[in-house]
């Protein structure tokens, strides 16, 4: 089973070495410690993805239930043009970065109702993108959703009572004198980096308090 840092690097590559394409969106797909690992990246220079960072406001998908516009319809892109040579998610790892991160939290709870569960989804200071259906439906598999330092990210958008984690966040590293800075992949790879040279480190030692 590939560890959550070696998650991280293969976001990290998916931002040039993608091999799935939806659009203006792109995942790497590929097969670590024979686990198949599905890699997504955050946002890049494509303007359609910025379209779609600020296509915010609230909509109703009838299998993920009130979602973040702009990101339930690029779920729904990838989710629509995968690779039919990794088309069974069964037991695979989603994980993403950013925007990537949203889109691995929505397109797990699109697997999860097609019946094909995906076993963890990891996330890398990813956005605010679903309520509470999609928590419900995440709620059988493994969701570890980091925030390293003071990363802006995962705190929008913020509409209270509508916009939630699926499940606690995983702080880790030390805030950078730019917060921006610690939205960076290479940030979150340092910091787990660290923490794997922790001994007896796990991610629920480092758990927040708040899930919302």
């Amino acid at each position: 089973m590939p560890t959550d840092l070696d998650l991280c690097r293969l976001v990290a590559q998916s931002y040039t070495n993608a091999t799935w394409f939806a659009g203006e969106l792109s995942a790497l797909y590929t097969v670590a410690d024979d686990r198949p690992v599905f890699a997504i990246p955050g946002t890049k220079r494509e303007i359609g993805e910025w379209l779609r960072d600020f296509a915010a406001w609230p909509t109703w998908d009838a299998t993920l239930g009130i979602c973040h516009s702009g990101f339930c319809t690029g779920a729904w892109e990838l989710y629509r043009r995968a690779p039919m040579a990794c088309a069974d998610f069964s037991g695979a790892i989603i994980a993403g970065h950013s925007l990537g991160g949203a889109l691995a939290l929505l397109l797990g709870g699109i697997l999860v109702a097609r019946r094909t569960p995906p076993a963890a989804v990891v996330t890398f200071g990813a956005p605010r993108c679903g309520s509470w259906k999609l928590r419900r439906l995440l709620s059988p598999i493994a969701v570890r959703s980091y925030r390293n330092g003071d990363d802006p990210v995962p705190d929008v958008p913020w509409l209270p009572g509508v916009y939630l984690r699926p499940r606690q966040q995983i702080e880790i590293g030390a805030p950078a004198d730019d917060p921006l800075a610690d939205h960076h992949i290479g940030a979150y790879e340092s910091a787990l980096a660290t923490l794997e040279e922790t001994p007896l480190w796990t991610p629920s030692r480092l758990v927040s308090s708040s899930a919302r």
